[in-house]
């Protein structure tokens, strides 16, 4: 996800995957944070379709070359949960990720 921010100008922060859940709170508090997570399903440049969602789903695309609609429902729960202010989790589990998914597909 990093690399698809970084791509299109917005520098994403790093964080420890260990951080506490303060630390984590205080990360995605920050406007950087804030702006990546708001501007997810936003246009790239007006007037173009390519949304961020949409770059990070062509990157899953050419890491596999036909991505079943399971994953990309994965890889927009990731990004929509490891970005969320309002929650406290970057470590994705199967009971945090289980029903976000099938409200994806």
């Amino acid at each position: 996800m990093y690399s698809v921010f970084k791509t299109t100008g917005h520098k994403l922060l790093s964080i420890n995957t260990q951080a506490s859940p303060s630390k984590i709170q205080e990360w995605k508090s920050k406007p950087k944070v804030k702006r990546c997570y708001n501007n997810l399903f936003k246009k790239v440049k007006d007037g173009q379709p390519m949304t961020y969602m949409s770059l990070i789903i062509d990157k899953l695309r050419k890491e596999n070359k036909n991505p079943s609609k399971t994953q990309i429902a994965y890889a927009i729960s990731i990004c929509e949960t490891y970005l969320n202010p309002n929650n406290q989790n970057i470590q994705m589990s199967e009971s945090i990720m289980k029903s976000k998914i099938i409200n994806n597909l």
